[in-house]
C-alpha cells in the first residue's frame, strides 16, 4: 500500500519520514546488491575487475540523485534553476563524457549534433542527468555491439534531441507504463533497475515548457525525444 502511494506520487504528506525512507533503502539495496553480485561474477584480471567495481560506484551514485530527485518531486520540494544555455555546445560535452562508458560496454555512441547555436532556457543539472539517463537506459537495454544514437534537430518553437538504440525494445504495456516511476520491466538478466531515468526526464521536461515522446518496437529499438523550447 506504501509502495503504490509513493509511486503515485500522491499524498505524500501523509507519508512519514521513516516510511519513505524505508522504501528508498530497499529501492538503493536491490539496485547495488545486483550490481555487487555482478561484478564479482567477472574474470579475475584486474582491469576488468575495477572496471566492474567503477560501473558499482557509479549506480550508486545514480541510483542515490534518482532516489533523491523524485522524493523531492513528490513532496513538492524540487528546485529548478533555469539559465540560459547553449544547448549543441553542452551537449557535445555530455556525450564527449559518455563516450568511454559506453565503449566500455562494448557498445557505439553515435552522436549527430549540428554546429548551429541553439538557444534554451533550461536547468543544466536536470538537463545533463535527463540526457544521462536516457543514453544510460539505452545502454542497459542494448546489446553488445549495439548503436546507440543522439541527434538534434529544430522546429519553429522547439529543439528536438531524440535518443536512439537498436536494442530490445518495449512491448506496449512497458510502453505504457514506462513514465510510471519504479516501473521497470528489465530484459538483461541479473540487472536491477529503478524504473526512475523516464519518469525524472519527463518531469524536467515539463518543467521546462516541452514535452516527451517515445516509441519502441519488441527486437528493433528505442526512441526516446525530449522537446524543449527554443528561447525567443
Amino acid at each position: 500500500m506504501q509502495y503504490k502511494r509513493l509511486r503515485s506520487g500522491k499524498n505524500i504528506e501523509s507519508l512519514t519520514a521513516a516510511k519513505l525512507s524505508r522504501v528508498a533503502k530497499e529501492q538503493l539495496h536491490e539496485a547495488v546488491y545486483a550490481q555487487f553480485i555482478e561484478t564479482f561474477k567477472i574474470s579475475s584480471e584486474y582491469k576488468e575487475a575495477a572496471d566492474g567495481i567503477n560501473s558499482m560506484g557509479y549506480v550508486i551514485l545514480r541510483t542515490g540523485h534518482d532516489l533523491n530527485e523524485y522524493c523531492e518531486a513528490v513532496a513538492g520540494n524540487a528546485k529548478i534553476s533555469p539559465v540560459k544555455t547553449e544547448l549543441c555546445g553542452f551537449l557535445s560535452k555530455i556525450c564527449e563524457n559518455s563516450e568511454k562508458f559506453i565503449k566500455r560496454k562494448g557498445q557505439n555512441l553515435i552522436c549527430k549534433i549540428p554546429e548551429e547555436k541553439i538557444f534554451v532556457k533550461i536547468d543544466k543539472e536536470k538537463f545533463c542527468y535527463s540526457v544521462l539517463n536516457l543514453i544510460l537506459n539505452s545502454a542497459e537495454n542494448t546489446p553488445e555491439e549495439g548503436k546507440i544514437r543522439i541527434s538534434v534537430s529544430k522546429t519553429k518553437r522547439f529543439v528536438k534531441i531524440t535518443v536512439r538504440d537498436n536494442g530490445f525494445g518495449m512491448d506496449e504495456e512497458s510502453i505504457n507504463h514506462c513514465f510510471e516511476p519504479f516501473y521497470t520491466k528489465s530484459r538483461p538478466v541479473g540487472k536491477s533497475k529503478m524504473g526512475l531515468g523516464l519518469t525524472l526526464a519527463r518531469n524536467f521536461v515539463t518543467e521546462s515548457g516541452g514535452r516527451m515522446n517515445v516509441s519502441s518496437e519488441e527486437g528493433k529499438g528505442t526512441a526516446v525525444s525530449m522537446l524543449i523550447p527554443l528561447m525567443n
